[in-house]
C-alpha cells in the first residue's frame, strides 16, 4: 500500500526555476538564430509541457512496470538510427517520423534510469560482482550503439547516471571503484579504435591550444570564449553580440548558446542563470533524500545525475575547460528531442515528489 499526497505537493519552486530557464531559451534562441527558430521552440515547449502534464497523472510505479520493455523498444530505434537514420553534419542520430526528426538518443536516458532503478530496487542481495552485470551491460549496450552515430557526448551521460544509482542503491564502493579504473584502462583502445578523427582532433585541441589551428579544430572554443571574454561584465545586451549576430560562432542556439547569454547579458547575469541551475539540482537532491521510497529515491538520483552531468559538461565546454561535444544545455538550448525528455525526466522528479510514497511492500516491486 503507498500514501498519495496529491497536488500539495507539487513544487512550486522548481517550476518557477523552470519557467525562468525556459523564458530564457526563448529569449536567446531568438537572438542567436532567427525569430523562426524561436517560435518552433515555443511549440516544443508546448509539446513537453503536454506531456509533463500528461505523465504526472501517472503514477510513476505503473510506469516502472514496463521500464524494461520501454528499453527494448528504444535500444530498437538506436539500431534503426544505425541503418536508416538522417545524417547532420556527419552524425547519424536522428529517425524520421514524416516532417519530424527524433532523437532515441535522449529517451534512452530516459528509459536507463527507470531499468536501472527497478534492477536495484529488485535486486535481493547486491553483494559479489554478479549482481552489477546486468545494469552493467543495460548501460553498455547503448553507450556502444550511440557512439557509433557518433554522439560521444550523450553516450557518456549515461555513466554518472549509472554509478550515482549504483551508489545510492548500496553497492558497494570497492566494486565502483573497480569499474572506475577498469574503464579508464580501456582508453587507449577507445582512442584507436572507437573515437573519430574529428573527436580525437577536439581533444587534442583542448588538451594542446597552441598546437592546432583556430580556424580548424579550435575554432569553436576560440570563437566561444571570445564571446565570452567580450561580454564582461553587465554584456553587449540583448541581440547586440557580436560573435552570434555575425555568426563567427557556430550552432549559437544550440551547444554553445551560454556563450551567447554569456556575451549578451555579461558575467553577472549568466552567474545567476547558473544559480537557477544550482537551486534546481539542489531540489531536485532534496526530494531524493526525502522520499521514503526505494524506487522513488533511485529514479530521482539518476535524472539529477543526468541533468548535473549535462549542465556540467555544456558549460565546461564553453569556457574551454572540457573539449568541444555535442551536448545540448537542458531546458535553454534548441531541439524538440532534448527538450521534451528534460520534461520527461522532470515530470519523474515532480511525480516522486507529489506522491510521496511510504512503501510497505517487503518482497518485491509491484506488492
Amino acid at each position: 500500500m503507498y500514501r498519495v499526497a496529491g497536488l500539495r505537493n507539487f513544487d512550486w519552486l522548481i517550476f518557477l526555476v523552470i519557467c525562468l530557464l525556459l523564458t530564457t531559451s526563448f529569449l536567446f534562441v531568438w537572438s542567436a538564430s532567427s525569430e523562426s527558430f524561436a517560435f518552433k521552440q515555443i511549440i516544443w515547449i508546448g509539446v513537453g509541457v503536454v506531456v509533463f502534464s500528461a505523465l504526472l497523472i501517472v503514477d510513476y510505479y505503473s510506469i516502472g512496470r514496463i521500464s524494461y520493455i520501454l528499453y527494448l523498444i528504444v535500444l530498437f530505434c538506436l539500431l534503426l538510427v544505425l541503418l536508416f537514420g538522417k545524417t547532420v553534419y556527419g552524425a547519424q542520430r536522428w529517425l524520421m517520423v514524416g516532417p519530424i526528426s527524433i532523437q532515441p538518443s535522449e529517451m534512452m536516458k530516459i528509459v536507463l534510469v527507470l531499468a536501472l532503478s527497478r534492477y536495484f530496487v529488485d535486486k535481493k542481495s547486491l553483494e559479489g560482482f554478479s549482481g552489477i552485470f546486468f545494469p552493467l551491460a543495460l548501460t553498455l549496450l547503448p553507450m556502444t550503439l550511440i557512439m557509433k552515430q557518433p554522439d560521444l557526448g550523450t553516450s557518456l551521460i549515461l555513466l554518472p547516471v549509472f554509478f550515482s544509482i549504483m551508489f545510492i542503491a548500496g553497492v558497494r564502493t570497492m566494486y565502483i571503484i573497480t569499474i572506475i579504473v577498469f574503464a579508464l584502462s580501456t582508453i587507449p583502445l577507445f582512442w584507436y579504435f572507437v573515437l573519430k578523427g574529428y573527436q580525437k582532433a577536439r581533444i587534442v585541441s583542448f588538451l594542446w591550444p597552441d598546437t592546432v589551428s583556430s580556424w580548424g579544430a579550435g575554432y569553436h572554443r576560440m570563437q566561444s570564449l571570445i564571446a565570452i571574454g567580450s561580454g564582461g561584465s553587465f554584456g553587449s545586451g540583448w541581440g547586440k553580440g557580436i560573435q552570434s549576430q555575425l555568426n563567427f560562432l557556430p550552432q549559437g542556439h544550440t551547444d554553445f548558446i551560454f556563450s551567447v547569454i554569456t556575451e549578451e547579458w555579461g558575467f553577472y547575469r549568466s552567474c545567476a542563470l547558473l544559480c537557477l541551475y544550482v537551486l534546481f539540482l539542489a531540489c531536485s537532491i532534496g526530494i531524493a533524500v526525502n522520499t521514503r521510497d526505494p524506487y522513488g529515491r533511485l529514479i530521482v538520483t539518476g535524472f539529477t545525475a543526468m541533468f548535473a552531468a549535462q549542465i556540467l559538461i555544456n558549460i565546461a565546454m564553453t569556457i574551454g575547460l572540457a573539449p568541444i561535444t555535442g551536448l545540448p544545455l537542458p531546458f535553454i538550448s534548441y531541439g524538440g528531442s532534448s527538450l521534451v525528455s528534460s520534461f520527461i525526466a522532470l515530470s519523474f522528479i515532480f511525480n516522486v515528489r507529489m506522491r510521496n510514497k511510504v512503501a510497505l511492500a517487503k518482497d518485491g516491486f509491484y506488492e
